[in-house]
């Protein structure tokens, strides 16, 4: 593996002295890009990993293994060293390259020592000079058939990056990556603070051309957060056209907003104990008005119980709950027929059915959909390419559900229940550790995350789970 990285950043060296050969030494925005980069690279893994493309090093390891052509992606341990060799190298390369740039500003007089001809090699045209050719719509086209192909990104994930990338379209004039500079950049942010919130929905804005709307007056914007996860979506996307010789320097690199504290009309709230005892009334009750079918009540519940993300709860088959050292679990999997979809590596992992859920009837709920011989645990909810399958389920709960039992104002929404399990368990004394092992959060710490490879019991994960209580 070694070979594979020297020879990467060895062949990206030879490219950057090209470049810088045929274009000229960096500007000094993209200088000053370069030298953070090489700064970040000298941390740790996660704060590298924060200036590149990939969500974690697996991302980081699988793409990197699918560029040299290596069939055996590595795991655990090899692919955490794997992660360390490749930071390693890129220190060295950007170390080499800045080198190589300072050499600009020399000037000798010494006779050089004219080399022997040697047979004429066709001259091999610099990556980016052939970007400029390429259309923007052609580069995205490439960036999402890789996503795609290698199933990096959750529906809902695709579906927002998709938005914050043709936004950046739109605004720059679909201008090439190559040619993009940090004037264009700088204007997109300007473009944002100005985004009115829900454009597309509101009757001021929907029918207006994105220029248009955002001069209209009296409207809500988007929040500081909103406008940081598109922007992270620019990076992200540039970050991989660096890579790719599509760009030479990520002009969205450091363009977030930098925010001290998150503000709590941004931050999502926990459910009160007597909001989830209202709740877990009505979705108990058979006589209920407002729970009138088990795809209505059951997904509320697996929610409730588990903190399970929306459309991992609505994705769920009927093969995911499973009998494991005597604790009924449930499997968090992108395994299975269908579009079944996670947002990361993290989030697979086995979660213990809570004892009232078990006490509510879902077993037996269980097995009933297993003799029914379909596949899915929820076969009426249907797939969307924005939402996954989690759609409807969400729509009913939050514009349904919620406000008629009073519950509709405050920016209180499904995703809240997983907010209300992290709470609820981190307040009853469980390790944290163990609270990411149930919803799925990647775990820091060399000790959890190189060496912690089997995880926790199932025996323990239930102990942890049932702690949940209101």
């Amino acid at each position: 593996m070694r070979q594979h990285v020297q020879e990467h950043f060895s062949q990206m060296l030879r490219d950057f002295r090209e470049r810088a050969a045929t274009d000229g030494p960096l500007t000094e925005a993209h200088l000053y890009a370069f030298r953070t980069a090489q700064t970040q690279a000298t941390g740790t893994l996660a704060d590298w990993l924060d200036l590149t493309r990939y969500e974690d090093e697996t991302a980081l390891v699988r793409s990197f293994c699918e560029r040299r052509g290596i069939d055996e992606v590595p795991q655990g341990q090899k692919a955490s060293l794997l992660a360390a060799e490749l930071q390693k190298g890129y220190r060295k390369y950007a170390s080499l390259a800045l080198e190589h740039i300072a050499d600009f500003d020399n000037l000798t007089l010494e006779p050089q020592i004219i080399a022997a001809p040697t047979t004429p090699q066709p001259r091999v045209q610099s990556a980016v000079k052939e970007a400029d050719m390429l259309a923007l719509a052609e580069v995205l086209s490439r960036y999402f058939a890789e996503l795609d192909r290698t199933k990096a990104l959750a529906v809902k994930t695709d579906g927002e990056k998709r938005d914050a990338l043709a936004l950046m379209a739109e605004l720059t004039g679909s201008k090439p990556p190559a040619n993009m500079t940090k004037a264009d950049v700088q204007a997109v942010k300007a473009a944002l603070f100005k985004l009115p919130k829900n454009r597309s929905k509101n009757p001021k804005t929907r029918d207006l051309p994105l220029r248009e709307a955002l001069e209209v007056t009296g409207l809500e914007r988007i929040a500081a957060r909103t406008m940081n996860v598109y922007l992270g979506h620019m990076q992200h996307f540039f970050g991989w056209a660096v890579d790719n010789g599509y760009a030479a320097v990520n002009v969205f690199q450091g363009l977030r907003l930098k925010r001290t504290a998150r503000s709590d009309e941004e931050g999502r709230k926990a459910f009160s104990a007597q909001e989830l005892q209202l709740m877990y009334s009505h979705l108990t009750d058979p006589d209920s008005s407002l729970v009138k079918k088990d795809v209505q009540k059951w997904p509320a519940l697996i929610g409730m119980f588990t903190g399970m993300r929306l459309n991992e709860v609505a994705q769920l088959e009927v093969q995911d709950i499973e009998l494991r050292d005597a604790v009924w679990c449930i499997n968090v999997t992108p395994d299975g027929e269908g579009n079944k979809r996670l947002k990361n590596a993290s989030s697979k992992r086995r979660v213990p059915v809570h004892h009232k859920l078990v006490a509510s009837g879902f077993l037996d709920f269980f097995q009933a959909q297993k003799s029914s011989e379909h596949p899915r645990l929820f076969p009426e909810l249907t797939n969307s390419a924005q939402n996954g399958y989690g759609r409807n389920s969400g729509r009913w709960f939050n514009e349904r559900f919620l406000p008629e039992l009073g519950l509709g104002d405050g920016g209180l929404v499904f995703h809240c229940l997983r907010h209300t399990m992290i709470t609820r368990l981190v307040q009853a004394g469980v390790e944290e550790p163990l609270v990411k092992a149930i919803v799925g959060h990647s775990q820091t710490g060399v000790t959890y995350s190189t060496y912690f490879k089997e995880g926790f019991l199932p025996a323990q994960l239930s102990d942890a789970i049932n702690r949940f209580d209101f």
